[in-house]
């Protein structure tokens, strides 16, 4: 019985170490939204540009640059996003504004490197004062922007995010723990089930959305490294004038499965002075299931 229950210890030791080498297949986002539309095609178009490259500390970050407006417009992703995740707001505001889109290098795990990638892209292009419009981790991204360089903001855009906080930090202690421990096509797998689960049907089961998040490349040093820039706390100083004259719009959706209600009350306490777009059952995605009012709403901002 020792003998056998041996061999099978070994089995499953065995299958444990070869399920970590188990590659993670993307999976093609023209598949999964088969519809050859007018989206579609724009989407085929805008992602055949070349990007730039630019290493900063030896890590290279890649971003995307049109326009040529005396104003920038700097779109931040999501934790779960890339640069062209931005790309129906890029056609719409590029006829006007300097636009700056960027994917976040996978080695990138802190807000302060975040920092140092995104102000030397700015500094290359020689941008002086910005728009950072950010979505979720990216508005967290762009709060720590206001905080650190409020002499270069002209306007901020905080869309489906939270303020600095300790309770996403608690509510997900156990899982920062298990999953360097998790094979990547585990960790893959539990994430599709959880777009399914949880962002998919708050969101109107917009069929563009599922083919967005279910292609995105995945990597599991990217998804720790991402993580622990939401996690990263600093200490607010949002009643500083030049920082509350910064004129802001806060984007917010009641059904939002990401933010909970109550990180959206401390959002708008923190930043009174902010304007605040709700959308109706839209999920944390509005700026791609809800793309003309969030186009529009954007617009009205910027113009004032």
């Amino acid at each position: 019985m020792l003998y056998w229950f041996k061999y099978l210890f070994l089995l499953l030791f065995l299958l444990a170490f070869v399920s970590y080498f188990i590659p993670v297949k993307n999976k093609d986002f023209y598949k999964l939204y088969a519809k050859n539309d007018s989206i579609s095609q724009s989407l085929k178009t805008f992602r055949s540009k070349p990007l730039k490259k630019i290493k900063v500390n030896g890590v290279e970050w890649q971003y995307f640059t049109s326009g040529d407006g005396d104003n920038c417009l700097l779109f931040i992703h999501g934790m779960g996003g890339t640069y062209d995740f931005w790309w129906n707001q890029i056609l719409f505001f590029e006829g006007e504004y300097k636009i700056i889109s960027y994917t976040l290098p996978l080695e990138i795990n802190s807000l302060e490197k975040t920092e140092q990638g995104i102000m030397a892209i700015l500094n290359h292009e020689k941008v002086g004062k910005f728009i950072p419009i950010g979505t979720s981790m990216g508005g967290y991204i762009t709060q720590y922007l206001i905080q650190n360089h409020p002499e270069r903001v002209a306007k901020a855009v905080l869309g489906n995010t939270f303020p600095p906080n300790n309770l996403i930090v608690k509510e997900n202690a156990v899982n920062r723990k298990l999953i360097p421990l998790l094979p990547p096509f585990l960790i893959g797998k539990l994430a599709e089930n959880h777009l399914k689960k949880d962002i998919f049907n708050t969101s109107e089961n917009n069929e563009l959305l599922k083919a967005f998040l279910l292609s995105v490349p995945f990597s599991k040093k990217e998804l720790i490294g991402r993580f622990d820039i939401v996690t990263d706390y600093f200490k607010s100083q949002s009643d500083l004038p030049q920082i509350k004259s910064i004129p802001k719009l806060i984007f917010e959706s009641d059904n939002d499965p990401m933010i909970s209600p109550e990180l959206r009350e401390q959002l708008k306490l923190l930043y009174t002075e902010a304007e605040v777009h709700a959308f109706h059952k839209k999920g944390h995605f509005p700026y791609i299931t809800a793309m003309e009012e969030y186009n529009l709403t954007l617009n009205t901002f910027l113009k004032k």
